[in-house]
């Protein structure tokens, strides 16, 4: 797939913070994003990936802490793109008629020929070119998915970030999901995709687990299972369970390899001035702790996720 978002810089998100009601609803969240890579974020509910979410959209300032998108702030980068769980659609338009709304408003000072262009982009990039006369009231789950996407890829965002995407969709659509948005992140932009799927976690290259608004986890998923000492991710939930959060967080706190992976150097970048790599022993096999211890769109975008719970 040919790339053509733009690519400003990592996504970083260095000690935030985020407070309401007198309560923590994250805390110590310490993360780096890289153009180029899919990242999961699971967790129960009410462990805060809504509120995160939020912040990285820059719709929420933390209490604590900073988000950076290159050298700036997120909003300094150009419009970033959001797909909600509930595709905010007109069923009576066609694909076509759909696409051509949202270029019009999306991209309003661009000539016709360049905005289609950009219509024909990204219908390519999402695989929707046999179903433009389709109304969207007929399109299936995931194909009305495609196009909630296409909308957000018109404006060609550094930034993809994806709430429950695959929602509803049998495993083989999860699947098929899950491998388009690992091709727009190849393309050279970040995404993060918001799941509770566990079937194709393994397509990502970077998977974060928060509970209680704490890092739990953050690394190459299939590291996950051994960190965890479980044999499915679907085992994550259970383990998380068997001890209290803060737990969790200092342990991965401590855990050299947090500190190699935020040093990844990334795809396609050299290696040489990252930190060697880890045997997997001491990546992967750490023991499980032991004890308790657009104005428009943007304006629309912000009441949906206030609407929202932290969850």
């Amino acid at each position: 797939m040919p790339s053509s978002a733009s690519a400003p810089g990592d996504l970083r998100v260095r000690d935030v913070a985020v407070q309401a009601g007198g309560r923590s609803i994250l805390r110590d969240i310490d993360l780096r994003l890289v153009p180029g890579e899919l990242c999961a974020l699971i967790g129960p509910s009410g462990a805060g990936k809504s509120t995160l979410m939020k912040v990285l959209l820059g719709l929420r300032r933390p209490a604590t802490g900073a988000v950076t998108l290159g050298e700036g702030s997120v909003g300094a980068s150009g419009p970033v793109g959001y797909v909600p769980q509930d595709d905010a659609l007109h069923g009576s338009l066609r694909v076509g008629q759909a696409l051509d709304f949202a270029a019009r408003l999306r991209l309003p000072a661009l000539p016709d020929a360049a905005r289609q262009q950009a219509l024909d982009r990204v219908v390519a990039q999402v695989g929707l070119g046999d179903r433009l006369d389709v109304k969207v009231a007929r399109l299936s789950g995931g194909q009305r998915k495609r196009v909630s996407v296409a909308m957000e890829l018109l404006t060609e965002p550094p930034l993809l970030i994806l709430d429950e995407p695959t929602s509803g969709l049998d495993p083989g659509l999860e699947a098929r999901m899950m491998g388009l948005f690992d091709d727009l992140a190849q393309a050279g932009r970040i995404v993060l995709v918001a799941t509770h799927a566990m079937q194709s976690l393994d397509r990502c290259a970077a998977l974060l687990v928060l509970v209680a608004g704490r890092v739990a986890w953050f690394g190459a998923p299939r590291d996950a299972l051994a960190w965890f000492e479980v044999q499915t991710y679907a085992g994550i939930f259970d383990r998380l369970q068997r001890h209290a959060p803060p737990v969790w967080s200092r342990r991965f706190l401590a855990s050299p390899g947090r500190a190699r992976f935020l040093a990844r150097p990334g795809p396609g970048r050299p290696a040489a001035s990252a930190p060697p790599p880890e045997t997997p022993a001491a990546t992967s096999t750490g023991p499980a702790p032991t004890g308790p211890s657009p104005q428009e769109r943007l304006a629309a975008l912000k009441a949906e996720l206030a609407n929202k719970g932290d969850g």
